[in-house]
């Protein structure tokens, strides 16, 4: 009777909470994990961790401007999003949203990802929907970005070529997974509760950066969009019943 009642008033992390987040190493009721079943739980957030610092410890941190520098340079570089391929080269720009969301430009970057990213709103959504839902979450948000800022800065560009806002955007290069994580805290949040508390804390947290942090608004911009892309995608991917039941 014990152990029933304490089933019972277990709390799930799902709806039921504002704000769905789990630690790393717990199932969806919080208790602890045993290795195998932990692995099993979360293939799509360890192999990604795996991935992105294996390439680190490989080639180093990449880079948004200076391509030439080193042979580890230009192969990151290539494999990053160039807003003017979508005109030049719409093949290449079509692989670079899948290939640049592994590459990293710096350490603040990949623990911003690893930490902020991977080890909360990734791989708590993932082992309470799914790794399936997870990774079409996560590459959709660089397909809808890859098509909408391509498409908004190829545009600006060729009719307003001197506004900075459309220079800066073929100025650099753009990858990391922060995009995809963005996407999965925007699906956490249209699974949530309430979903205004996590969409607010996006909008606090973007507006922190802009005006005391000094991040560029192009970045912010692409984050809340790739939230809005995640809240969309997750909400089509449960009206077809695609979600795992946690």
């Amino acid at each position: 009777m014990a152990e029933t009642n304490r089933t019972t008033h277990r709390k799930k992390h799902t709806g039921e909470q504002l704000i769905p987040y789990q630690w790393f190493w717990t199932n969806v009721y919080g208790e602890r994990m045993e290795f195998g079943e932990w692995v099993k739980s979360r293939p799509f957030t360890l192999l990604y961790l795996v991935v992105v610092w294996s390439i680190i410890a490989a080639l180093g941190f990449a880079s948004t401007r200076n391509c030439d520098e080193t042979w580890q340079l230009a192969f990151a570089c290539d494999r990053a999003i160039w807003m003017i391929k979508m005109v030049t080269e719409p093949l290449n720009y079509v692989i670079s949203w899948f290939t640049a969301p592994f590459f990293h430009n710096g350490l603040d970057h990949i623990l911003f990802v690893t930490i902020f990213g991977f080890m909360m709103p990734v791989q708590s959504f993932e082992v309470q929907h799914g790794t399936k839902a997870t990774a079409i979450i996560f590459f959709v948000s660089y397909i809808f970005v890859g098509v909408f800022f391509g498409t908004m800065f190829n545009i600006g560009i060729a009719y307003w070529p001197d506004i900075s806002f459309f220079q800066f955007g073929f100025e650099r290069n753009w990858m990391g997974g922060s995009v995809g994580f963005y996407a999965l805290i925007g699906a956490l949040a249209y699974m949530s509760r309430k979903p205004w508390v996590l969409l607010g804390l996006i909008a606090c947290f973007e507006t922190i950066n802009l005006a005391v942090i000094g991040i560029d608004v192009h970045i912010s911009f692409i984050h809340v969009m790739s939230a809005t892309s995640g809240f969309i995608t997750c909400m089509l991917l449960n009206k077809k019943d695609l979600l795992k039941a946690n």
